[in-house]
């Protein structure tokens, strides 16, 4: 069966919302599989119980079927994530935010103890300069991106 005729728009539409839904899905099998994280200022508590985990994957396997045949029947390609574009656009993002930590911007809700101040600067700084390294050591490779059938 050769794959429906689609306009570019609705192809592009269609895959983008569905390679969204199959995204969230990885997530959500994780989750079903035990993932849990505990970091410094993040943590996650999975307490699904055996049933659950269990329905879970069932049920992100019945809607990865229905998307199998979408894609099949609409001759729809993957998108492939490059993970280091992925690693470097959210560590350069994070450089505004974090600039925002810094005393002189933290002005703008209200007046800055100057011990707090003091603290601040050296380490934000260090957070920010952090970020960047990150994003250089993934950013010197970086491969294009790829959709493959």
């Amino acid at each position: 069966m050769s794959p429906l005729s689609l306009k570019e728009n609705h192809r592009r539409s269609i895959a983008t919302a569905l390679g969204l839904l199959d995204e969230t899905l990885c997530l959500f099998e994780e989750y079903a599989k035990g993932r849990e994280i505990h970091s410094v200022f993040f943590e996650e508590r999975n307490v699904l119980t055996t049933r659950q985990r269990k329905a879970l994957l069932e049920e992100i396997g019945r809607l990865r079927e229905i998307m199998r045949e979408i894609k099949e029947t609409l001759g729809l390609r993957i998108r492939i994530v490059d993970v280091s574009k992925k690693i470097w656009g959210s560590g350069a993002g994070f450089w505004e935010i974090l600039a925002e930590l810094e005393p002189k911007r933290l002005r703008a809700y209200g007046s800055v103890p100057e011990e707090l101040g003091a603290f601040l600067k050296p380490t934000v700084s260090a957070l920010i300069e952090g970020m960047m390294r990150i994003s250089s050591i993934v950013g010197k490779e970086m491969s294009s991106p790829t959709d493959i059938s």
